[in-house]
């Protein structure tokens, strides 16, 4: 066994440890998780995952109009297959799985490898910014601290300039170095870069209202609470992604959404919640994927 492969064992070996812990949390404090008024509404979780595939949907239209600024359009169905097929790479160690898997197979659709290379890093870029941005915007206190609001202005400012093009690229490429991936060339305009995060951000809003949605369909969770559970599952998403070195963030997005859910739940209640959340997404996307298998 080389040293690549011992590595992936060890990650997965990790990430199965650290749910083995979270699911054995619940189990010891079953007494109280079963105690807890619980409310299993099946029409709020098929209309939360069908608010979720939408979600796949305008996110796929997104990609599909950044590659055509690049280059050319993909066709729908392609690029559907193509979305969900690359998706499964987020499950395989270095992140970067999916985005290579998004190439590969779009270069096998004419696509240059410039342009799908470039389309792909800048769907997980600005649509990592626009998430961080709601979560800024919504809840920021919940994250930052006791940061002082008027430092809000700040870190927004920094966000805008992130999407300044020159700036974008460089960052982006210094990143890519340090994986020791090839340098993307980007194209886009600062306006069709602010257009694009605005529309992730959208999307956010989405999976927040989806994510609602979920917990109603085990529980009561007012529509109140939405701005809340929003920045918590965005920020949790990210947090998860950007682990680069978890498969699909496995632990560590419910990690941090426990901690967050735990304001308003008890902890082994929270726990729950967020391990039936990942899945919940997971069947979202395995819907996905057999619908591509049969277009």
């Amino acid at each position: 066994m080389n040293l690549k492969n011992f590595k992936g064992y060890l990650q997965f070996a990790v990430v199965i440890i650290v749910l083995f812990f979270f699911i054995r949390y619940v189990y010891k404090n079953w007494s109280l998780v079963s105690q807890f008024h619980w409310e299993f509404n099946y029409f709020w979780l098929f209309f939360s995952l069908f608010l979720v595939f939408t979600n796949f949907m305008i996110m796929l239209q997104i990609w599909r109009r950044i590659l055509a600024l690049l280059e050319r359009s993909l066709g729908f169905r392609k690029a559907f297959k193509i979305w969900f097929y690359s998706s499964l790479g987020k499950y395989v160690p270095g992140k970067l799985w999916s985005v290579l898997g998004m190439v590969y197979m779009c270069e096998k659709e004419g696509i240059s490898r410039t342009a799908s290379l470039t389309s792909a890093i800048l769907n997980q870029a600005l649509n990592i910014i626009g998430g961080l941005f709601l979560v800024v915007l919504l809840s920021g206190t919940k994250f930052f601290g006791s940061v002082p609001r008027i430092l809000y202005l700040p870190i927004i400012l920094i966000f805008v300039f992130f999407l300044y093009p020159p700036v974008m690229e460089k960052a982006l490429n210094f990143g890519l170095k340090w994986l020791k991936k090839e340098q993307i060339k980007f194209e886009l305009s600062f306006k069709q870069n602010l257009l694009f995060t605005l529309f992730y951000m959208l999307t956010w809003v989405l999976y927040g209202l989806a994510f609602n949605l979920f917990i109603k369909s085990l529980t009561d969770c007012p529509l109140s609470l939405l701005p809340f559970l929003t920045s918590a599952f965005a920020f949790s998403y990210i947090i998860g992604f950007l682990s680069v070195f978890v498969p699909g963030g496995l632990g560590v997005r419910e990690g941090v959404l426990i901690l967050s859910l735990s304001t308003f739940f008890p902890v082994p209640v929270a726990t729950l919640v967020a391990l039936l959340s990942r899945l919940w997404m997971t069947v979202a996307e395995a819907i996905g994927l057999l619908i591509s298998l049969k277009f």
